[in-house]
């Protein structure tokens, strides 16, 4: 292993253990810098990280723009970059950090899919008419991920011993390991009553298994498995809006701050670190404002 994959390694247990950082953006971060090495040893070139500068990463920069690579994408190399490099320095394996100049593309604002109240209400109630093990499964699920704004990864983490009928209350364990209490609506209790009473035990395979959401082979249903239920149920046409599991969380909260939530507690339920990451559902209920103006008013 050379100097540079110590130092990577190094910095990505640095990441996982100090920093606290979800396991998707620790892979992400080792593919961008895997991918800036490669870079500098290009055509004969060096992967020193002494000689690691401003002008390497600029160079690097104007490769990923000339590769087609959005401006997301370079954003999130860029900021692996400058954290690498802060690593290192703290690490004395650098003496000055002129990455930290580099500028960091910014990302278009892109507004976040939102269903209206009435497709989902649509939707939930179809759902309700069916009986069997996996309606009610799905049904819970689909319930809590909007009743609550839970990320999909945080509901396939769930266990039965999550569920808390009497204080209504869900513990979850979102990004960077930190914990918070969300509230859950009466429909969603209810669902997920009904499935543990009469659906979960027909998953069940292993007694000692404790995931609350279960698939057909009695194992924890993944994320992946929670999209392609969702799909699934697009391509039935039960819900008749393109949609990921994401958007549950998105119609969440837009339809809270519609109905006169504090955007702070939205923060708080949401799992936000920052208020400027929540603020951006003030833009969605600004462009709703909009298009009902110009849809309703006779001389808009």
């Amino acid at each position: 292993m050379d100097q540079f994959d110590e130092q990577l390694q190094a910095f990505l247990d640095y990441l996982a253990i100090e920093r606290r950082y979800a396991v998707n953006t620790i892979t992400a971060y080792r593919q961008d810098l895997l991918q800036l090495k490669e870079f500098l040893q290009k055509d004969g070139g060096t992967a020193d990280l002494k000689q690691l500068d401003y002008h390497h990463a600029r160079y690097f920069l104007v490769f990923l723009q000339n590769k087609g690579l959005s401006k997301s994408s370079i954003a999130r190399k860029v900021a692996a970059l400058k954290t690498f490099c802060r690593f290192l320095q703290q690490d004395e394996v650098i003496e000055d950090n002129s990455v930290a100049l580099l500028s960091t593309p910014k990302k278009p604002k892109r507004l976040p899919k939102v269903a209206t109240e009435t497709t989902l209400s649509d939707f939930f109630d179809e759902l309700s008419k069916r009986e069997d093990p996996t309606s009610l499964r799905d049904q819970a699920i689909f319930e809590l991920l909007y009743s609550s704004g839970l990320r999909v990864s945080e509901l396939a983490a769930l266990n039965v011993s999550d569920f808390s009928v009497e204080g209504r209350i869900l513990r979850i364990v979102g990004k960077g390991k930190k914990e918070r209490l969300v509230p859950m609506g009466r429909k969603a209790i209810a669902a997920i009553e009904k499935y543990l009473q009469q659906g979960r035990a027909f998953f069940l395979k292993d007694p000692d298994n404790q995931a609350l959401f279960l698939n057909h082979r009695g194992g924890r249903l993944t994320i992946r498995g929670i999209e392609y239920l969702l799909e699934s149920y697009i391509k039935k046409g039960a819900l008749h809006f393109q949609m990921t599991p994401h958007v549950f969380r998105h119609s969440f909260a837009t339809h809270l701050l519609d109905n006169g939530m504090d955007i702070r507690i939205i923060q708080e339920l949401l799992g936000h670190e920052s208020l400027s990451t929540t603020q951006i559902y003030t833009e969605v209920s600004k462009a709703k404002i909009q298009h009902v103006y110009f849809k309703a008013h006779p001389r808009a």
